[in-house]
């Protein structure tokens, strides 16, 4: 099972967590979800504990991969921020990240997972953030966040995939509950 091969890994097996959390935003994992049946991948500390220069790609916090029976996973790939105002993003950066996820960790490191054709992925593109509405903002034009949503799908395995926003602390579900 795809879990079990990630879980014995030797690169990837030092970058397994129990929590996908950061500066108090994080995802929470509903009691009803069984422990054995999702890893959680930190991808941003996998870069910075293995490319120490310039060359280091943008990355997301987590990578949670949920397993739905059989040959079924979700895949949720997470950015977290702890942040009111998307202000001071540059917001092609956190769209990069995603899709540096997707080209480089899961197309080139680590292909032999994502690639595997015995398996079929659901896969969200996940930004968690409190945003909060400026003062002088107009209803009549779109937010920052607004925007963000609006930019061009990250593509993979020639499918094109959008990203979503959350509030902080959302929970992960048994799967059957997913849709």
């Amino acid at each position: 099972m795809l879990i079990r091969r990630i879980q014995e890994d030797p690169i990837l097996s030092k970058f397994l967590c129990d929590d996908c959390e950061e500066n108090g935003v994080g995802i929470n994992v509903s009691d009803k979800v069984n422990r054995n049946s999702f890893i959680i991948i930190r991808v941003d500390e996998f870069y910075n504990k293995t490319i120490h220069d310039d060359s280091r790609p943008k990355s997301p916090d987590c990578l949670i991969i949920q397993h739905c029976g059989g040959n079924k996973f979700v895949l949720c790939i997470v950015e977290l921020k702890s942040i009111e105002s998307l202000k001071t993003e540059k917001l092609s950066d956190i769209r990069d990240k995603f899709q540096n996820c997707f080209d480089d960790f899961m197309s080139n490191k680590f292909r032999e997972y994502f690639y595997d054709t015995d398996y079929e992925f659901d896969i969200r593109l996940l930004f968690i953030s409190n945003p909060k509405k400026r003062e002088n903002e107009r209803k009549t034009e779109p937010s920052r966040l607004d925007n963000l949503l609006a930019l061009r799908p990250c593509r993979f395995a020639n499918r094109g995939y959008l990203l979503e926003h959350e509030l902080p602390n959302p929970t992960i579900k048994p799967c059957q509950q997913t849709e």
